[in-house]
């Protein structure tokens, strides 16, 4: 019974809410798809998913995250103990899985399947990068001419 619309009250967490589940009192499989989103940009941002204390267009990460996407600003909003340790690519494609999780209509967001194979493929990116980084900093030691006092 794959995506067989369940009709209830509206209940949940807001900020995490579907919007299709808001209008129109049905939830889907993807309804947890778009929830997953939002805990994707928590995780990057390291903030919650509302936060009245910020201004108003700040106030719902979901919003506010894809407006930052959109006019490639999603760098400012990044956890500071993150910024520079994430592979570009990555971070890339980590971003549009999020931003694909919250598309407005369900049925253009992932499966949740798709979403794990897509993280799982930018763990890889991530990894690579790191794996290249390293090779890069061993070759810099090695391939450089050393005086004995960099030795010892």
């Amino acid at each position: 019974m794959e995506n067989v619309p369940i009709t209830t009250m509206v209940k949940g967490t807001f900020g995490y809410m579907d919007p299709e589940y808001y209008r129109r009192l049905q939830l889907t499989e993807k309804s947890d798809v778009y929830s997953y989103g939002v805990v994707l940009f928590e995780v990057l941002c390291a903030r919650p998913a509302v936060d009245i204390s910020l201004e108003y267009d700040q106030i719902g990460l979901a919003g506010w995250a894809l407006k930052c996407v959109e006019n490639e600003t999603i760098e400012q909003i990044i956890d500071p103990s993150l910024q520079g340790k994430i592979a570009a690519e990555c971070l890339r494609v980590f971003v549009e899985i999020a931003k694909n999780c919250l598309h407005d209509v369900g049925v253009e967001r992932p499966k949740m399947e798709d979403v794990a194979g897509m993280l799982e493929f930018a763990l890889q990116l991530q990894e690579t990068a790191e794996a290249q980084q390293t090779v890069v900093e061993v070759s810099d030691t090695v391939d450089r001419p050393q005086t004995i006092d960099e030795v010892v």
